[in-house]
């Protein structure tokens, strides 16, 4: 694997988010990322709001509470273990659309894995991701960190990833299936190569 520090995104996942006041306004939801950039950059971080009375440049006629919005990764001023700060005040922040956002624990998470024939494989364990400085980098998918063992079929594919793109385990024992091996997120289901 090439340099970096590596994080799963369920470590993330729930992590607080403070403003540029260092004020607690949420939590980390989500992280959308693109993926026709190599290694795909992770774009937008999705913050579920405790409370807001508005979003971007709109007033709501009522403070409402549970809200999950959309912001830039530009918008990230720091993070670490504890927490992402925010370069904005609440609730003045840039916000986007997360319409054709491929984001990584809806889309991704949990979602089946097939072959480019069709063939079931295994589900989504976590996914990897690659710190450079304030970036994240996609990495990779985890499967096998859980109790169910891969199949015959599956492991014979990772082996071959393994030997074409020269990585194949993340740091838990669970192996890796790196992002170059994604051919597309469907709806239902995450395409990779089998045939190399």
């Amino acid at each position: 694997m090439v340099g970096g520090e590596f994080i799963n995104l369920l470590s993330l996942v729930k992590r607080e988010v403070c403003d540029s006041r260092s004020r607690l306004i949420g939590h980390l939801q989500d992280l959308a990322v693109e993926l026709r950039e190599s290694p795909p950059r992770i774009t937008d971080i999705a913050v579920h709001l405790g409370w807001t009375d508005k979003v971007g440049d709109i007033h709501l006629p009522r403070p409402v509470e549970g809200i999950t919005l959309l912001l830039p990764w530009s918008e990230v001023e720091t993070w670490d273990p504890e927490a992402f700060h925010l370069r904005s005040e609440h609730p003045d922040f840039p916000v986007r659309s997360s319409e054709g956002k491929v984001l990584l624990r809806r889309d991704v998470l949990n979602k089946q894995i097939l072959d480019e024939e069709g063939n079931r494989l295994h589900r989504v364990d976590d996914v990897l991701l690659r710190r450079e400085g304030l970036l994240l980098f996609l990495e990779g998918l985890q499967v096998g960190a859980e109790w169910l063992p891969l199949g015959k079929r599956f492991n014979e594919i990772l082996a071959r990833l393994r030997k074409r793109y020269g990585r194949g385990r993340a740091e838990n024992g669970a192996q890796l299936v790196p992002y170059q091996a994604i051919v597309r997120i469907d709806e239902e289901a995450i395409v990779i190569r089998s045939r190399l």
